[in-house]
């Protein structure tokens, strides 16, 4: 049988406009353990960087948590950001998409 289809969830904003998310924490828990310098964006990506682990399309990465102290978070919604909890640099856990 086929894999079931999850519908995105949709949540509203402060003035009741509808986002919907494509993406789920679980869908990049493999970026967990992995240095965030190490982790390269799409548009920098080439040919020549195999075994580099690279971030789909208008995805960026954003550490809301670095070594247990919180970090300013901007107001606005991404649907393409990635927030991580870093200890030394390292990734631990994958908080949130948006």
């Amino acid at each position: 049988m086929a894999g079931i289809y999850n519908a995105p969830r949709i949540r509203l904003d402060n003035f009741g406009k509808p986002i919907i998310s494509l993406k789920a924490p679980t869908d990049f828990i493999h970026l967990i353990g992995i240095h965030v310098n190490d982790i390269v964006l799409f548009d920098n990506s080439t040919e020549v960087l195999s075994g580099a682990t690279i971030l789909p399309r208008y995805y960026s990465i954003f550490v809301g948590t670095k070594d247990g102290e919180v970090q300013y978070k901007p107001y606005e919604y991404n649907q393409y950001r990635i927030v991580v909890s870093t200890y030394k640099n390292i990734i631990i856990s994958i908080d949130s998409i948006g």
